[in-house]
């Protein structure tokens, strides 16, 4: 079997573009993949382009062997080519699973669990909603069935909160808790927007709360401040989607500084690469909560590898999509059931490979579009996340 040719899609979907990826092989298999990387989705979609000439003519069931060409052939790299390589891996993956008959997670060693927890998302204070919107949606979420969401819930600062804020932040996690009760999980986003002070003293201030973890609590780049607040913080931390590879985590997983990590399949370069970086967090007994808030193909790839992770913990599910942000998100999709949670859960698919099929026809109606790209900007002038 040989690969004949490669697609991109490029699909809006309101806030960022998802792009897809479609390879075929001469004996009629096709293999689907997600390579959304929001904001760079063009340089995404250049970098697909070279990676197509590599790939022609090749035999699409050599995945390691493949990566690893492609990587170290890059030379210069960063997380758009591990995304546009990403998306190929899936495809490859999916392509492997059709020709054996057999879903992803089984070539993957198997299923760990019959179906994955997950959790969604309420809208976030920079969005304007009031505190009772917001804990209306909570409600709403969890009469759907939903046992744990997540938000963020800071004000369009950066690094720093006056003890005005401060309060605000704290009664805004308050009342949902009030409004959820004990039996919701609350997941805690600060986009990497404090400094270890303020993320220690807002740690302290929601630790009644019980959130499961605070995520990103400070600039990712910045790991001794984290290490400062995971000192200090009396709740557990998670990190991830900003981390891309291997040695990167396990700088991370080596100083003990969160208690879940966060990769995205997409950014890391798909699945094989998210695996291995499971494995070490599974060597220092560290939970893993894949980032996931992209199309549907994403959400099956991160569902077919975290169904054979044992120190799987939580996936993110973007179901607010459907609530206020691309509502057309099944159009995509010939059939979006296995990708649709029931009562807060994925089941595993049975279907080979990952189980989706792209819809062309309904890809054609929404186009990419072009986004003003710019800087946000706190009232001193803080570059904010």
């Amino acid at each position: 079997m040989r690969i004949v040719g490669m697609q991109v899609f490029v699909v809006d979907a309101d806030w960022r573009d998802w792009v897809f990826v479609k390879i075929t092989t001469d004996a009629g298999i096709v293999g689907v993949g997600e390579a959304t990387l929001p904001r760079q989705e063009r340089a995404v979609v250049a970098l697909l382009r070279e990676i197509k000439g590599y790939l022609l003519g090749k035999d699409p069931f050599q995945i390691e062997n493949h990566w690893r060409n492609l990587y170290h052939s890059s030379f210069f790299r960063g997380v758009a080519f591990l995304a546009a390589l990403g998306g190929v891996e899936m495809a490859l993956w999916d392509i492997l699973g059709k020709a054996l008959n057999v879903p992803v997670y089984t070539l993957l060693g198997g299923p760990c669990r019959t179906r994955v927890r997950c959790y969604t998302h309420i809208s976030e204070e920079t969005s304007g909603h009031s505190i009772e919107q917001r804990v209306e949606e909570a409600r709403a979420a969890v009469a759907e069935g939903w046992t744990a969401l997540k938000w963020d819930p800071l004000p369009a600062n950066f690094l720093t909160l006056t003890p005005t804020q401060m309060r605000y932040v704290v009664r805004q996690i308050q009342a949902v808790r009030e409004a959820v009760g004990d039996g919701v999980d609350l997941l805690i986003e600060c986009h990497g927007r404090l400094d270890a002070t303020t993320a220690i003293h807002l740690a302290r201030d929601i630790a009644p709360l019980r959130p499961l973890f605070m995520e990103e609590p400070t600039p990712p780049e910045h790991l001794d401040a984290l290490a400062h607040v995971a000192a200090h913080a009396p709740i557990p931390l998670a990190i991830g989607e900003r981390v891309f590879t291997a040695s990167a985590f396990w700088e991370i997983l080596d100083r003990h500084l969160v208690s879940y990590i966060q990769p995205d399949v997409i950014f890391v370069g798909g699945l094989l690469a998210c695996k291995k970086i499971a494995a070490l967090a599974e060597a220092r007994s560290i939970g893993v909560a894949p980032h996931n808030p992209h199309g549907p193909v994403c959400t099956a790839a991160t569902l077919h590898l975290v169904a054979n992770l044992p120190n799987f913990s939580i996936q993110e599910m973007p179901a607010d999509d459907y609530l206020w942000s691309a509502s057309w998100r099944d159009e995509v999709l010939v059939d979006p059931a296995p990708v649709r949670a029931q009562n807060g859960f994925l089941e595993l698919p049975i279907a080979p490979g990952l189980g989706v099929e792209l819809n062309e026809v309904a890809i054609a109606r929404y186009p990419p579009r072009v986004r003003a790209w710019g800087i946000s900007f706190q009232a001193e002038n803080a570059i904010i996340d």
